[in-house]
């Protein structure tokens, strides 16, 4: 007991989704690790449906979740404790205008490609409220996949930061889709305090959060 209060010993399991991992979760995990040599860190791809029965079944300690504010709570009875906001972006072939003047309708003729359930609920409720039904010709979770597709003409998409902070495709335009972004936060499945490694590594997302919210999200260069 006394190893594990000081944190030098024990273990912590996080379950993240995957552009979260391709960005904040590895400069969180390694803060965590510097500081706490002796405590074993486990990390866990999931999205946020699969990381919330993880948690609650008491596989991981704490999970890394999106949501959309138009988007049904899911997570009655965690602890939420939010660590940014991420803009979404709207994703087009590279030489096309990101937006044009009437907004996403001016894309209801094009084939949309869709992401994972939550994200894909997001595009149906923002094409929706531009007055149409995007014709979604390809749905995959993989943002690498996502914006290779729209690279080659297939289709256009919305991407939120951290993915395109993960990765971005050369031959993509991308601009922010003004009044859409989803948050970012952790939930843990019990009141405070927790448990010493899991304080310590929230305090490390945390960090890694904020720090992505002063630079992750500037525009690349040659954004539209």
């Amino acid at each position: 007991m006394a190893a594990h209060t000081g944190l030098r010993a024990g273990r912590v399991r996080l379950a993240a989704f995957p552009s979260a991992l391709g960005t904040v979760v590895p400069v969180a995990a390694a803060g965590f690790a510097a500081a706490h040599p002796g405590v074993e860190l486990r990390l866990v791809e999931a999205e946020p449906p699969t990381a919330l029965r993880l948690l609650r079944a008491g596989e991981v300690d704490l999970a890394l979740l999106f949501s959309h504010p138009d988007g049904p709570p899911d997570d009655t009875g965690l602890r939420r404790l939010p660590l940014l906001d991420e803009p979404i972006h709207l994703v087009t072939p590279a030489g096309t205008p990101a937006i044009p003047a009437t907004g996403l309708d001016g894309y209801a003729d094009r084939r949309w490609i869709a992401g994972c359930e939550r994200c894909r609920t997001h595009l149906l409720r923002a094409c929706a409220a531009a007055g149409f039904t995007p014709d979604v010709a390809f749905t995959t979770d993989d943002y690498v996949a996502v914006q290779a597709l729209v690279a080659a003409g297939l289709g256009v998409t919305l991407l939120p930061g951290l993915a395109l902070a993960a990765h971005r495709d050369p031959r993509v335009t991308t601009a922010p889709l003004p009044g859409h972004a989803r948050s970012v936060y952790a939930a843990l499945p019990g009141p405070p305090p927790d448990p010493p490694a899991t304080a310590a590594l929230l305090g490390q997302l945390r960090t890694a959060c904020r720090e992505a919210s002063g630079h992750l999200f500037a525009p690349p260069q040659g954004s539209g």
